[in-house]
């Protein structure tokens, strides 16, 4: 029998010179990854044609990384609480590689199926960076630091979501548009190899603790834990919101304003861009002002999601409707910096990677299958007035959720 209470002696990693080096090396991880999972959602109009998919079909072709993440994310989570996750970094760079060039070429023939399955095999490793690297970054930094240090790590992928949207246009007129997956799939790489490399040669601290390997009574107890459970449903709908906009508003403003494929990329990749602000101001409120409570930016996160939503819905200039999008982005994204140190405060120690990897598995599943949603009813609807109404369903079940929470004390 493999005993469910043995003990592992763990050395804490503290950020010395070489910390903030693999910070970096992080960041530009996740935002290579943000922007090989959205690049698809700017080329929408060129790839669904081409290929001949219908919309539901190509905005599903944007969120299958996330499909991999559902999947497979919580033995993986279970699996990286157990061993040491060095190696998975560069794996994981691998894997996203092996989909980005296997998509290049599926997509050179027209085969759809050979490219959902390239998506699929890029998103293990997109899920894997997005653990590991925030796990490690927690190890590398002084306890006084981590927040602050992780808060600054996932503010790479709303940054990539943006250098895609930005950027695809322009990789797709130089090249062609199947070039966007092997484009950003090598970068992440790249930075995927000088993480690993980084992460070998963090000092070490002289300090030591001692942390029970988790077993099964670990496992259940975090899983049918209620608080672990609604910081888990709050992932998947702040998430659904955040997607569903990535998703559509490029087509939709192509459609609907007659904008440029490049005009729309650059116009849309303000929403995720302003979560370079937005997630640490979000962390920031609770931490200091709030006095670490967590639940009123979630609050003011959905309603101000529910409002925009509502505002947005009878614009009818590009100017307006730009502004009100990065707003709508900026309270979205207040809550984003909060969902993995939240869930955690729930959570053993010795679990966390696997409480970290629910949050991240809801959440991507929201990721999926709102845009999927979305896809239908806008073919159903004839139109896109249904995006804002489904966002205006979401934020509300959003404070809902959060009225049913507590803080943790």
């Amino acid at each position: 029998m493999k005993p469910t209470a043995s003990v592992r002696r763990t050395v804490a990693r503290v950020a010395v010179p070489r910390a903030a080096g693999l910070l970096v090396a992080g960041w530009f991880i996740l935002l290579s990854v943000g922007s090989y999972v959205i690049a698809p959602a700017s080329l929408l109009p060129i790839i669904m044609p081409s290929m001949g998919i219908g919309k539901s079909a190509g905005a599903a072709l944007v969120s299958l990384p996330q499909v991999s993440a559902t999947v497979l994310g919580l033995p993986l989570g279970m699996y990286l609480d157990r061993v040491k996750s060095r190696v998975a970094v560069l794996v994981a760079g691998v894997l996203i590689f092996v989909g980005g060039a296997w998509g290049w070429a599926a997509a050179t023939d027209g085969a759809f199926l050979s490219l959902v399955a390239s998506r699929l095999v890029g998103g293990i490793g997109v899920f894997i960076l997005w653990v590991v690297g925030a796990n490690v970054i927690t190890s590398a930094f002084p306890e006084s630091r981590r927040a602050t240090a992780v808060a600054v790590l996932i503010t790479g992928y709303p940054i990539g979501y943006a250098f895609g949207q930005l950027t695809a246009p322009l990789v797709a007129d130089r090249l062609s548009w199947p070039a966007v997956f092997p484009v950003y799939a090598t970068i992440g790489l790249a930075f995927a190899l000088l993480f690993y490399l980084l992460q070998g040669r963090v000092a070490l601290a002289d300090v030591e603790t001692e942390l029970a390997l988790p077993g099964g009574t670990d496992f259940r107890r975090m899983f049918t834990d209620r608080n672990v459970l609604l910081v888990a449903l709050l992932s998947f709908l702040g998430y659904s919101l955040y997607m569903l906009y990535n998703s559509w508003m490029p087509t939709y403003l192509t459609e609907a304003f007659g904008v440029s494929l490049a005009d729309s990329g650059l116009f849309v990749a303000l929403f995720p861009a302003v979560g370079l602000l937005a997630r640490p101001v979000g962390g920031w409120l609770s931490d200091g002002p709030l006095g670490r409570r967590r639940r009123p930016v979630f609050f003011v996160s959905f309603l101000g999601a529910v409002a925009l939503a509502a505002l947005l819905a009878p614009v009818g200039t590009v100017p307006l409707f730009v502004v009100g999008l990065v707003v709508a982005g900026f309270f979205i994204q207040m809550q984003f910096g909060l969902l993995y140190q939240f869930v955690q405060e729930f959570a053993e120690p010795n679990v966390a990677g696997t409480a970290i990897s629910l949050v991240s598995v809801t959440g991507w599943l929201g990721s999926f299958v709102a845009p999927v949603v979305v896809g239908e009813l806008i073919s159903v609807a004839g139109g896109y007035t249904v995006v804002f109404g489904f966002a205006v369903v979401v934020g509300l079940a959003g404070v809902v959720t959060t009225w049913v929470t507590v803080e943790a004390r």
